[in-house]
């Protein structure tokens, strides 16, 4: 008899500590990190196509939290469906150093029929990514928010998805 596997949660926080406002990812996961049910698993990544894919192998549910450039206000925060459309094409320049980050995961992911289930993106708007700079205030000051919105959307997977 084949027994699935049990339903399964990853919160995977995508950036660089070492770029400003492109640490938001990461900032966001590991506030989530306390007292997270055994169901939830937070990951953090440095944000490559090929480190994202990895950490969102054989999860049955992803929610990705990253920086995004789309001129928009700073410490905006946006919130994609995967499976529902995508991330619009304004929001996929990836602030990433090497230029290949999420939105390169999520296309090649699409292409290969290799995507999560279910795959949320929280984007949150950036304007500091510069070597050595800090998160910009307008970022730091979302990351609350981000938090918030983020154990709402586990609360949901957690009542949605048989023990």
């Amino acid at each position: 008899m084949n027994i699935p596997p049990s339903p399964r949660l990853k919160i995977i926080g995508v950036g660089n500590a070492w770029r400003g406002d492109d640490a938001v990812g990461l900032l966001v996961v590991r506030r989530l990190k306390a007292g997270q049910p055994p169901e939830v698993e937070i990951a953090e990544c440095r944000g490559t196509v090929t480190a994202v894919r990895e950490a969102w192998k054989d999860a049955a549910g992803v929610i990705v939290v990253d920086a995004v450039v789309s001129g928009g206000r700073p410490g905006s925060i946006y919130r994609f469906d995967a499976h529902g459309g995508g991330v619009p094409a304004q929001l996929s320049r990836s602030p990433s150093s090497h230029g290949w980050g999420v939105a390169e995961a999520l296309a090649l992911g699409q292409l290969f029929q290799e995507l999560p289930p279910y795959l949320i993106i929280y984007g949150i708007e950036g304007q500091n990514f510069g070597p050595g700079q800090e998160v910009s205030q307008e970022v730091a000051a979302a990351i609350p928010e981000a938090v918030q919105r983020l154990r709402r959307e586990i609360e949901v997977w957690l009542e949605r998805e048989p023990s």
